[in-house]
């Protein structure tokens, strides 16, 4: 197994920098949140995040880059996991489903900070660029996941664009919704299902 590389001390320090705007926006939403309360949280003084970071925007927008390259990663090592093993390809969107919920849709926190930076995005149009090349990221890598198991489907772009929103819809009830009212993984599961009966009749 290669080793991975050594971060640098510059990146580790971005990296606790992120980690705390993370626990911060678990506790208050962003435009209360100050660069003294990431710095307190992050366990450094707040000198060091300006030498970091031009602003507190900037601070946001590089942690969306960093979410949007460490969830990458993680996708990366799933492809990689399961392209060593001998899988079924309606069986391989499947194991991608849960992935995709266990580690992305449904995660808790992840899922209660981007409410609050789809927030920001309604008004901060640097944010909302961030977002709009996150999802068309998004939307690239399930159509890949679809092509896999599915290479000849004609409607494998228009599934995408579907899955994409439906599952970050899903993502919003689990944080709004009491959790005995609503089951979004056994929703999204569900809908997964009746693609994969739509995709077998092509």
């Amino acid at each position: 197994m290669t080793a991975m590389p050594r971060k640098s001390v510059q990146e580790e320090r971005r990296i606790q920098i992120y980690k705390a705007l993370t626990r911060c926006l678990l506790k208050k939403s962003f435009s209360e949140t100050s660069i003294k309360d990431i710095a307190k949280t992050a366990g450094v003084n707040h000198g060091v995040l300006h030498y970091y970071f031009k602003n507190k925007e900037d601070i946001l927008l590089n942690y969306i880059d960093w979410v949007v390259v460490h969830y990458h990663d993680m996708y990366q090592e799933w492809v990689d996991s399961h392209s060593r093993r001998k899988i079924d390809k309606k069986a391989y969107l499947r194991d991608f489903a849960e992935f995709m919920m266990d580690r992305l849709s449904l995660d808790d926190t992840l899922s209660r900070v981007f409410v609050e930076i789809w927030e920001i995005a309604m008004y901060n149009k640097k944010v909302r660029l961030k977002l709009q090349n996150l999802y068309r990221e998004w939307f690239r890598t399930i159509k890949q996941v679809i092509d896999h198991s599915f290479p000849r489907s004609a409607e494998a772009k228009k599934i995408s664009l579907l899955l994409v929103p439906f599952s970050e819809g899903m993502s919003l009830f689990s944080v709004l919704m009491p959790k005995d009212e609503i089951n979004p993984k056994e929703l999204m599961m569900w809908m997964l299902n009746l693609i994969i009966g739509v995709m077998n009749k092509e």
